[in-house]
């Protein structure tokens, strides 16, 4: 979904597409200074290879699912070594008058000597229907392709939506500041917005979080277009993802952290 950020956010926009309507509102910092832009190139990474994230997924007070965020390691894409991120989701909700189960995968691998785009693929499972999406992305032309059609004008330094989710963990977030980050592979995306509104210290995975509040603001998603979402960071050189919250019609939907597995020691 932020990606960053975006990648977390394209989930849970899964569950707003559907019977759960996710309705994101953007609460716009009064006084604020003007956006910045963000850095092309992240100065360091928190994490490496092998990194695992655990999420437990709520409807208001009901438990409706699981998620998971992963750094699966380095693979090759047209001869250029890649990270491998993987975003999950199952989930089902089983009430008297809505019933609702789900399926997601998001793939990304993103160059990693340069931090851009190489490939993008989703696979979704929505009550029994399958639909597939496979990007091919070629930064060094700013072009992209949708699965056999022909290929279409990119942006400079793409990022897709899984890998924008990993790239906001690279940033500086200073209390206060807007973000502005042109770099959505498709041009019309652009640009994702992060205000950090905040700082708050949460419980999850059995340890309580000092953690940096995120508001992200995608135009073009169900669920971060009016920018109500909100992204709990870790205030710490990880920048683990310790919760996501999204405002439904009737109540809210959750994913928090369940157990954290850091990324192996760089070699």
């Amino acid at each position: 979904m932020i990606p960053g950020l975006a990648a977390i956010a394209h989930i849970t926009a899964r569950l707003a597409r559907s019977a759960l309507p996710i309705s994101l509102g953007g609460t716009l910092l009064m006084g604020a200074p003007a956006p910045t832009h963000a850095p092309h190139a992240p100065h360091a990474l928190p994490f490496t290879a092998m990194e695992h994230a655990e999420y437990d997924v709520r409807y208001g007070p009901i438990h409706a699912g699981t998620g998971t965020v992963s750094v699966l390691g380095i693979d090759t894409v047209r001869g250029r070594d890649a990270y491998r991120f993987r975003l999950t989701i199952a989930g089902r909700v089983n009430l008297l008058l809505y019933k609702y189960t789900l399926r997601d995968t998001m793939e990304s691998w993103v160059d990693t000597a340069t931090f851009t785009s190489l490939r993008f693929t989703q696979q979704q499972w929505h009550q029994g229907n399958v639909r597939s999406k496979r990007y091919e992305i070629f930064p060094e032309r700013e072009k992209y392709r949708d699965g056999s059609e022909a290929e279409q004008s990119s942006v400079s330094n793409p990022l897709d939506d899984l890998s924008l989710f990993f790239y906001a963990r690279t940033i500086p977030l200073a209390v206060g500041s807007t973000i502005d980050i042109p770099r959505h592979f498709k041009p019309g995306n652009n640009p994702v917005v992060l205000k950090v509104v905040g700082r708050e210290t949460i419980e999850a995975a059995g340890r309580q979080w000092n953690t940096i509040v995120v508001q992200p603001i995608i135009k073009t998603s169900t669920m971060f277009a009016d920018g109500d979402g909100r992204v709990w960071l870790s205030d710490d050189s990880a920048r683990v993802i310790v919760q996501l919250n999204a405002k439904a019609s009737v109540g809210s939907v959750t994913m928090k952290l369940k157990s954290y597995t850091p990324s192996l020691p760089p070699h």
